[in-house]
């Protein structure tokens, strides 16, 4: 839901979009609510809902059970007396409800000021304003006589809630937030197949098709690489972009206001508005029947022997604590289960005390057998996706599923009955030591 808040000279932005031209008769000073539909606006097809709200005192109390109702709120003003309300009043008021969220601040009546530039505006009136009150996300021009910006204020509105710019940009030291650039490093991780430490024409443009769902022609590459070196020189190679020159391009998506950017790419790797990896994707659900256990399927032992392969750099024929330290890069760190049995000691090692692929796929087979669940996150972390150079979809959400697989359920033979062997289809035994310590 937008609210919309100001004086009531202002309500011929609310008027120009309902009617589409310009309302020369007098507006009353509330005016009705008004719902835009799911075809007209974002591509996440979100209904939006814009209601008007009156500052005077008899009307303070609705007022501020608008703003508590509200997810985003659409500030107008129109001359200096109503601009001084926006620091003096609104802002100050916002915050004493307590309300978080985002706040679009509009000069409306910009035909009444045609001698003064949009830029001059943004600079003397808004910038000022936005300093202090980092709750504003963003501000634009309108007139509702001209019916210029009309239809982008609202747009504005509903991109400050599906695409926020808060969680992913600070404002004040124009940078990217950690939380954002933790984000941004492992998707850079996952996306440099080859792990060189660069992205490769070809790497970029398989991300390009994963992301956005269409290729990338020869003059925009070339265009992202320019604007890349004029900032970061270095970060632009004959092998490709580096990490660094990864995050300063969303950096410049993001002083564009192209946050819509930042966003599709992180939702595209699965992250959630507050940058966290979606539950969903982590662990899905997979069931275990009665008598069963959880064993890697022929695509989970793929995908674990070319990790492994991957990031053996030296050839050794072993993970030495560097190259683990690197392949666990976007993860959270060893799995908790693994630390308690201390890893690498309890599996297979090389005579340096690294980790074999032998004692590597042992490892993730025990894991797998005794926390699937485990196996399933580190596979989402790790990168375990059966279509990488595929769109996003529903359906990649729970690809990691096609990693495991479940044995047959167990029979146990009748007492009566003598016991015969057969052979054993589990490619993980669980077996139990029993004796005295240290015997």
């Amino acid at each position: 839901m937008a609210l919309l808040a100001g004086r009531a000279e202002t309500r011929g932005t609310h008027a120009s979009l309902v009617k589409d031209v310009f309302v020369t008769s007098k507006i009353q000073p509330t005016l009705p609510q008004i719902t835009i539909p799911p075809s007209i606006g974002t591509p996440e097809n979100v209904t939006t809902t814009i209601v008007d709200t009156s500052a005077l005192p008899h009307e303070r109390t609705n007022l501020n059970k608008e703003i508590r109702k509200s997810n985003v709120i659409l500030l107008v003003y129109s001359d200096h007396y109503s601009y001084e309300r926006v620091a003096l009043f609104w802002m100050p008021h916002f915050r004493s409800l307590g309300v978080n969220v985002p706040v679009v601040l509009c000069a409306n009546k910009s035909d009444q000021n045609s001698s003064t530039s949009t830029d001059q505006v943004v600079e003397d009136e808004m910038l000022p304003v936005m300093s202090e009150f980092k709750e504003i996300d963003s501000c634009i021009r309108t007139s509702a006589r001209e019916h210029h910006n009309i239809n982008e204020v609202f747009f504005l509105c509903q991109k400050a809630v599906t695409d926020p710019i808060a969680p992913l940009f600070d404002s004040k030291d124009s940078s990217l937030k950690p939380a954002c650039v933790s984000a941004l490093q492992r998707i850079f991780y996952l996306s440099d197949r080859d792990q060189d430490g660069y992205l490769s024409d070809k790497e970029i443009l398989d991300f390009q098709i994963k992301c956005f769902g269409k290729p990338l022609s020869e003059l925009d590459l070339s265009n992202i690489k320019s604007s890349i070196q004029r900032h970061l020189p270095e970060s632009v190679t004959d092998q490709g972009i580096t990490q660094t020159g990864f995050i300063h391009l969303n950096k410049l998506f993001a002083e564009k206001g192209r946050h819509e950017t930042i966003w599709l790419i992180l939702r595209t790797f699965h992250y959630t508005d507050s940058l966290s990896l979606q539950s969903s994707f982590l662990t899905p659900k997979f069931e275990v029947p009665a008598n069963s256990s959880a064993e890697l399927s022929p695509a989970g032992y793929r995908f674990f022997v070319d990790l492994f392969l991957l990031h053996d750099k030296d050839n050794d024929g072993g993970l030495s604590p560097t190259e683990l330290s690197t392949l666990f890069a976007p993860t959270p760190g060893l799995p908790h289960q693994w630390q308690e049995n201390d890893f690498p000691s309890c599996t297979v090692r090389n005579d340096a005390g690294y980790i074999t692929l032998q004692g590597w796929l042992a490892q993730w087979s025990m894991t797998t057998f005794t926390s699937h669940r485990t196996t399933l996150a580190y596979l989402a972390y790790l990168g375990f996706d059966s279509s990488p150079s595929s769109p996003s979809s529903s359906s990649t959400t729970t690809s990691t599923l096609k990693a495991l697989t479940t044995t047959k359920p167990r029979k146990r033979p009748a007492r009566s009955h003598r016991r015969r062997t057969s052979p054993v289809s589990r490619n993980v035994l669980q077996a139990f030591i029993l004796g005295a310590p240290h015997s």
